[in-house]
């Protein structure tokens, strides 16, 4: 037991391993319906982008309300340089990451000066204006008729849904990885400083203009790799997609998941995108229009009012409670000995 809790609980590669072949059993595993594949590759894309906002919001406290607009931008344009231009999927993956990362620096640049809710309103307009030009941008995006894409092509071959689905699977597990090295670096500790005192990180010769655009871009570039798996395992994008109400999903996801994790967006994905369809299903709440997502807001609520550090610290609470509990009971042994 001491091996593994050495090698295995505390590797924290081995957990993120553990975590992508878990999402891998609907593939593995014959049984599965289409359906619910479609549902863990959407749980899959939502935690992509809840990784990359988990370093804005997490590590670095600040807050955004247009990274909708970030994944949209991307899925569009991977959707337009595959469809449209024929370009091979390597080249059109790197150009639609591209333009969300260097549209995030932008924004970073304009709202470094701003916190809290002028930051939130900026970013809310900054996606909504965004939007509009996806509707506008008809020639590009397919306006509200939306935009169509494949599967991606690798080598010449076209991927499968279960093999795109594989793709993703691996790459959520390749980034969560990259945040726990940015964590633990130099700059991860500077992101952790300007969240908890920008005065105090400013003191210790910590750049808050630098820092701040750092956490934009990282977390626009996630949310384009969200957006570029988003359209190519749907193969379909349209503009009532990317609204306010997905960031609001994202920060709901990084916050009941557990902020500050790396494993707590992965977690929120799961209760966010995942309960509801689940609770849809049942034989007697599923029949009742609104019901699943109602009980999995007012779970939110619940998760928030009673345990606000996320569900990822719910393990650890349990055992901190035996733990007491013996320690009591030993206790009581003792002075009635």
């Amino acid at each position: 037991m001491d091996v593994f809790q050495k090698h295995v609980l505390r590797n924290k590669y081995l957990q993120y391993l553990l975590v992508g072949a878990l999402f891998l059993i609907p593939v593995i595993f014959p049984g599965f319906s289409t359906s619910f594949l479609t549902l863990m590759g959407g749980v899959v894309y939502l935690a992509i982008a809840g990784t990359g906002y988990n370093v804005l919001l997490g590590y670095s406290g600040q807050i955004s309300l247009g990274h909708a607009a970030f994944m949209g931008l991307s899925a569009y344009v991977s959707a337009y340089l595959t469809g449209e231009m024929g370009l091979p999927f390597g080249l059109s993956f790197l150009f639609a990451v591209l333009a969300p990362f260097l549209v995030g620096l932008l924004l970073g640049a304009i709202a470094v000066r701003l916190q809290g809710f002028y930051l939130a309103i900026a970013t809310l307009g900054f996606g909504e204006i965004l939007r509009l030009i996806f509707i506008e941008m008809d020639w590009f995006t397919g306006g509200f008729s939306g935009s169509q894409a494949k599967y991606p092509m690798i080598f010449g071959a076209r991927l499968t849904k279960e093999q795109t689905y594989i793709g993703m699977v691996v790459l959520m597990v390749l980034l969560m990885m990259l945040v726990y090295h940015l964590v633990n670096s130099h700059t991860g500790r500077a992101l952790i400083a300007m969240k908890n005192s920008q005065h105090a990180a400013q003191a210790m010769g910590i750049s808050i203009f630098k820092y701040k655009l750092v956490a934009f871009a990282i977390s626009s570039l996630f949310a384009g790799i969200s957006g570029v798996c988003y359209v190519h395992f749907i193969r379909y994008s349209d503009p009532t997609v990317w609204t306010a109400m997905l960031s609001l999903n994202l920060i709901a996801q990084v916050v009941v998941g557990g902020n500050g994790t790396i494993g707590g967006p992965i977690i929120g994905a799961l209760v966010i995108r995942g309960l509801p369809d689940l609770l849809k299903s049942t034989p007697i709440i599923g029949e009742i229009a609104g019901i699943p997502v109602l009980l999995s807001g007012v779970l939110m609520i619940v998760v928030l009012m009673f345990y606000s550090k996320g569900l990822i610290f719910i393990p650890a609470g349990i055992r901190l409670a035996l733990r007491k509990h013996i320690l009591r009971r030993e206790r009581e042994k003792g002075k009635g000995a």
